[in-house]
């Protein structure tokens, strides 16, 4: 508006000197020409060596002369230290002596043009010249000097184009170099880049302007985001043709980086047309970089080289991986194998995006690169901007100009699960974890005959060399007159009862006469220990190993493979035992039936479960039917329908879930999940949920009124976490095989092959 009225009052200034003072116009004119210049044209009043200049007004900064208008313009010093150098094109005549809250110190005089040093109202020092109606103010005297120099001498930035107000402009390749960043994708390939702060629409917008225009293919960034990991904090175009890409010459390239700091690393991706293209640029670049051996992760080959000639990116000996038609270079076998863990499940930046992005995409984290140079602006130069990291830009190009905006709305609002540690296993592969939550522990059984105990940060406390693998499970048991916990489980021919530090208790292990064929069950008041043996007949003993009356031998009932059970009620003693032929037997302490032998259509994937209470009494087998037979205390029975109509072997896990007391069917069919529960007495189905691959493991857990349930699908190495509605919770999947679960902490541990991972949900 000043500018505008100020043209007005010039105009009729004109009219008047044209009318009555025709010699004094052409005076006039110049005048005029040259107070309009510098309103308009900032950037011809910044030094060329400054970094950045930004327009706004605002600031907390106390300037010693609040009532102009002041611009800033970020400057190198010495010793890798920035000031700020304030400009002003007021007309208004600052005169110190007679501004409030100064203190005149000093004048000095160089090269013909005067410096004022004084003092504001806090004590700080000042330096300040006016150049005609041009205004140089800092707190260093180095900046007012050589800018007041560079203006007399007609030295303006070069690289500044035409400012608006509230914009910021930075020189990209001087910032870059001034802060020492290597391995920048864009700093040698951009040189202006324009922030717009002031738009009315809340969003960051600005321009980048290339050194040449470009190459970025969209349908190829859509295939590469399908492939990127989720976890990458910053994703940029890459312009170089250095190294290896000198030879392949890309038409497009991108640059990914994972974790912060010293830790970071990098990985390109190149699109190809096709897999056989990218496969043979693989093999070509191998050929010329020195191949090391070939290694196979999952189903996918990584191809480890020597030095590929990509220095400025510090990836030198590298490891190179075929994603569909996209030929990745990273920059270690740990960083790949990870990338194929995120792409088996999913977790791709694609997955975390609620549209697909406009023109090209950017993502910028605030300690790499492009973004690292806006969080350092946004502070030194006092923006206030309320950034969030990653940045996530899209837009447009044309010519040499990348018009972007900044792209909130593309940020998912599922956030990805914490992902605690990882370890590779000193030996072997993971055949089974489970949770001891009384230990802090979770003991992992190898396919090498290793049990081994892990804390929650990643810690092998100890190592067991097994004589043979796990039959069964893993049961713990508070042993109070020990005042400790003991882990008890079963090899083919042994008995164990684990202390915490991984020595046997006293009395253990027991070896075995017969090998057990359905693992080690231990169960009511007495903790009394039951297995199955290959001769057909059930074995029991007491929590020291001791031989139970009646059960050493016990009943012969044929070959049993599923878990047995065993609980009491006040009066009774129940053993539920399930032949492979379909024959399922409830005993008592005594060996007699509780009711008749019930013969049930296999085949099982399952053990009897039980819910034995106040609120309910009964017995639950799952049949390979897709039903549920339920039989009561005195052997009654009627049958559920918990798979929906679908037969075959159903997975059943029989736990309350919806917290009301009553044991709910949580059931896995295939890749079909069930939930059904009884509300009052009508049996309905809270909800069912479908998956890419098969069912695989399956459990629920409960703490505090918190229900989760757990699945892991092998085939697609995913474990995916639900609520008791079957949403998926944030995080979910993470990748894994198998999985173990400590509801207290909310920490998932899962494993692929001799890799261990930690989740926090």
């Amino acid at each position: 508006m000043w500018l505008k009225s100020n043209r007005v009052v010039k105009i009729l200034q004109y009219q008047f000197l044209q009318r009555f003072y025709p010699r004094t116009l052409s005076l006039f004119l110049v005048i005029s020409l040259l107070s309009c210049q510098h309103q308009q044209n900032l950037e011809t009043l910044v030094p060329t060596h400054a970094l950045a200049v930004f327009t706004a007004q605002k600031t907390t900064i106390e300037l010693p002369f609040p009532g102009l208008k002041w611009s800033k313009a970020l400057m190198p010093l010495s010793k890798n230290q920035t000031g700020v150098l304030y400009i002003s094109t007021d007309q208004t005549k600052i005169q110190i002596s007679k501004t409030k809250g100064l203190k005149w110190i000093a004048q000095t005089q160089w090269r013909g043009v005067q410096f004022e040093h004084f003092k504001d109202s806090k004590g700080k020092k000042w330096v300040l010249t006016q150049i005609k109606k041009v205004k140089y103010l800092a707190r260093e005297a180095a900046l007012v000097e050589d800018a007041a120099l560079a203006f007399k001498a007609g030295k303006p930035s070069t690289w500044i184009t035409s400012l608006s107000d509230n914009q910021l402009q930075f020189n990209y390749t001087a910032l870059s170099d001034f802060y020492g960043l290597k391995g920048d994708a864009l700093a040698a390939y951009c040189n202006n880049v324009s922030l717009d702060l002031g738009g009315q629409t809340g969003q960051l917008q600005g321009r980048l302007q290339f050194v040449r225009p470009p190459v970025v293919n969209e349908k190829d960034l859509a295939g590469v985001l399908a492939i990127a990991p989720g976890s990458a904090r910053s994703f940029v175009p890459y312009f170089g043709t250095d190294g290896a890409l000198a030879q392949l010459k890309p038409e497009s390239a991108f640059l990914l980086h994972f974790g912060r700091g010293k830790s970071s690393q990098p990985a390109l991706i190149l699109p190809f047309a096709t897999n056989a293209l990218a496969q043979n640029a693989m093999k070509e670049m191998a050929g010329n970089y020195g191949a090391l051996a070939a290694q196979n992760y999952q189903t996918y080959t990584l191809q480890p080289v020597l030095d590929i000639g990509l220095n400025a990116l510090n990836i030198r000996q590298a490891t190179l991986c075929v994603f569909e038609r996209y030929l990745v270079i990273g920059t270690s076998a740990n960083l790949l194998e990870r990338w194929i863990d995120a792409v088996i499940v999913g977790n791709t930046i694609t997955k975390q995006l609620r549209q697909p992005p406009n023109g090209m995409w950017m993502r910028l984290s605030a300690d790499r690169d492009l973004g690292f140079l806006i969080a350092q602006l946004n502070q030194t130069l006092d923006l206030q901007l309320p950034l969030s990291y990653p940045l996530q830009w899209e837009g447009e190009i044309s010519d040499k100009h990348w018009a972007f905006r900044d792209a909130p709305n593309l940020v998912s609002n599922i956030q990805t699960s914490t992902e605690l540690w990882q370890l590779d296993l000193p030996q072997g592969k993971a055949k089974q974890l489970c949770a001891i939550e009384a230990w802090n522990q979770c003991l992992l059984e190898t396919d090498e005959q290793h049990l081994l105990a892990l804390d929650l940060e990643g810690n092998v406390h100890w190592d067991k060399k097994l004589e043979s693998s796990l039959v069964g499970s893993l049961t713990p048991v508070m042993r109070p007159e020990l005042g400790q916990t003991l882990v008890y489980f079963s090899t083919e021919k042994s008995i164990h009862a684990l202390q915490p530090d991984g020595q046997e208790a006293p009395g253990f292990p027991l070896v075995l006469n017969n090998a057990t064929t359905s693992g080690l069950c231990v169960g009511g008041r007495e903790q009394f220990l039951f297995y199955s043996s290959d001769d057909g007949r059930i074995y029991g003993m007491d929590r020291n190993g001791q031989p139970l009356s009646g059960w050493n031998p016990g009943p012969k009932i044929g070959m049993v493979k599923q878990a047995l059970g065993y609980f009491q009620s006040a009066t009774e003693d129940y053993l539920l035992a399930l032949t492979e032929e379909g024959k399922f037997h409830v005993l008592d302490r005594t060996t007699q039936a509780h009711f008749p032998v019930q013969t049930l259509n296999g085949p099982f994937t399952s053990p009897p479960q039980w819910q034995w209470d106040q609120l309910s009494q009964r017995i639950v087998v799952a049949d390979g039917q897709g039903k549920a037979q339920v039989f009561t205390e005195k052997g009654e029975s009627f049958s559920l329908a918990i798979a929906a109509g679908l037969a075959g072997a159903t997975r059943l896990c029989f736990v309350d879930i919806i917290g009301d007391g009553r044991k709910d069917y949580l059931v896995a069919n295939g890749a079909q999940l069930f939930l059904h529960a009884y509300n009052q007495d009508v049996f309905q189905l809270v909800f069912k949920k479908s998956f890419e691959g098969n069912i695989t493991g399956l459990t629920a857990a409960e703490q505090k009124g918190n229900s989760w349930i757990i699945c892991s699908i092998s085939s697609e190495h995913q474990v995916w976490c639900l609520s008791a509605k079957g949403e998926a919770l944030k995080g979910s999947p993470v990748a894994g095989d198998n999985f173990t679960f400590f509801p207290t902490q909310k920490i998932i541990l899962t494993t692929i092959d001799n890799r261990v991972y930690a989740y926090a949900l």
